[in-house]
C-alpha cells in the first residue's frame, strides 16, 4: 500500500509513519519543517516532503511528488491539526480562524486533491481511504476549547457529508479516527493557548479545572499509546475483514464511554421532547426524504 501522513514531526503523525515504514509499505511523511523528520530513516519506501496544509501550491506539489514517485495513493491520513486552548470570550477572531485554517480547510484542502487521484489516477475501481484525523472533540464539546471543537465538529460534518457524495463503484471510503487521551508532546507543540479573561480566572471555572488536570503530573498515566492507535489505524484500513469500514471509530476507554454516554443523552432527550418535536408536521414529512436515510 502506498499511505500519505500529514503532520508528521511529532505525536500521532510520527507514529503513524514510522509503524507504515517499518511495516515495509511506502510511505510519504510531510512536515512544515522537513527537518523535524530526521527521526524517520531514508529508505526506498519513505518519502519525506515538506507539507503547510493551509497552502493550496504546497498541497498540490506534495500530490504530484507523491504519484510521481510511488504512482498512486491508497490511503490519506489527514493528521496536521493544533489545539487553541482559552475562555471563549478571550480568544481573538484572529486566532480562531487562524486555527480552523490548519484544522478544517487544510484539511479539506488535501481531502479534495486526492479524492481526483483515487478516482482518476488510481486503478479504476480500487478507490482508497480517507483517514481524518478528529478527536472524541469531534464529537464532545469540553470548556477552554470552543474553537478547536468547532473545528473538528466542521470536519466530521463535512466529511460525513462527502462520504455519501461518493458513488459506490469509485470505492472510496472514508475513517473519522475519535481518540481520547493519548500519550504524546501534543500538549507541548501542538497547543498554543491565550490569556485568561478575568472573569472567568477563579479555580471553581471548568476551563480552570480543565487546565489543572492537564497540568496534573498524574494526567497521561492512564492515557492510550500513540502507536497502539496507528497499529489500529493501519489494521482497520489494511485488513478488515468481513467488517466494513466504520465512518466512526473512537480510540480509548474515555473516548468510548463519553461518547457512548453523549448519544445516550441525546436519544433521551429527543424521546422526552419527541410530542413538542413532530407536532409541526406530518408523517409523511420524513417519509419524502427516505432517500437520505441511510
Amino acid at each position: 500500500m502506498n499511505l500519505a501522513v500529514t503532520g508528521c514531526s511529532s505525536g500521532m503523525g510520527a507514529a503513524f509513519v514510522t509503524q507504515i515504514a517499518k511495516s515495509g509499505h511506502r510511505v510519504v511523511a510531510t512536515a512544515r519543517k522537513i527537518s523535524t523528520l530526521d527521526y524517520l530513516a531514508d529508505a526506498p519506501n519513505v518519502l519525506k516532503l515538506k507539507l503547510d496544509v493551509t497552502s493550496p501550491a504546497d498541497v498540490s506539489a506534495v500530490v504530484a511528488a507523491t504519484i510521481e514517485k510511488f504512482g498512486r495513493i491508497d490511503v490519506l491520513i489527514n493528521n496536521a491539526g493544533y489545539g487553541l486552548m482559552g475562555d471563549f470570550e478571550a480568544i481573538p477572531d484572529v486566532e480562531a480562524r487562524k486555527e480552523f485554517e490548519t484544522n478544517f480547510w487544510g484539511t479539506i484542502n488535501m481531502t479534495r486533491e486526492v479524492l481526483r487521484v483515487f478516482r482518476e489516477v488510481n486503478p479504476k475501481g480500487q478507490g482508497g481511504t480517507v483517514v481524518q484525523v478528529s478527536s472524541m472533540g469531534g464529537f464532545l464539546g469540553f470548556p477552554g476549547n470552543t474553537f478547536y471543537h468547532a473545528s473538528k465538529f466542521a470536519l466530521e460534518g463535512a466529511t460525513e457529508a462527502i462520504a455519501k457524495e461518493m458513488l459506490p463503484d469509485w470505492n472510496i471510503k472514508f475513517l473519522l479516527l475519535e481518540p481520547g487521551g493519548i500519550k504524546t508532546q501534543y500538549a507541548e507543540t501542538s497547543i498554543s493557548s491565550v490569556k485568561r479573561h478575568p472573569a472567568y480566572e477563579g479555580p471553581e471555572y471548568p476551563t480552570s479545572k480543565l487546565l489543572a488536570y492537564l497540568e496534573s503530573p498524574n494526567a497521561r498515566v492512564h492515557w492510550g499509546e500513540a502507536a497502539d492507535v496507528a497499529q489500529t489505524v493501519f489494521n482497520t484500513v489494511s485488513k478488515r475483514g468481513d467488517r466494513a469500514l466504520p465512518l466512526r471509530l473512537p480510540m480509548g476507554s474515555d473516548a468510548y464511554r463519553m461518547m457512548m454516554e453523549k448519544t445516550e443523552a441525546v436519544a433521551k432527550e429527543l424521546s422526552e421532547w419527541r410530542s413538542e418535536i413532530e407536532a409541526i408536521s406530518v408523517p409523511a414529512q420524513v417519509e419524502s426524504i427516505n432517500f437520505l436515510r441511510k
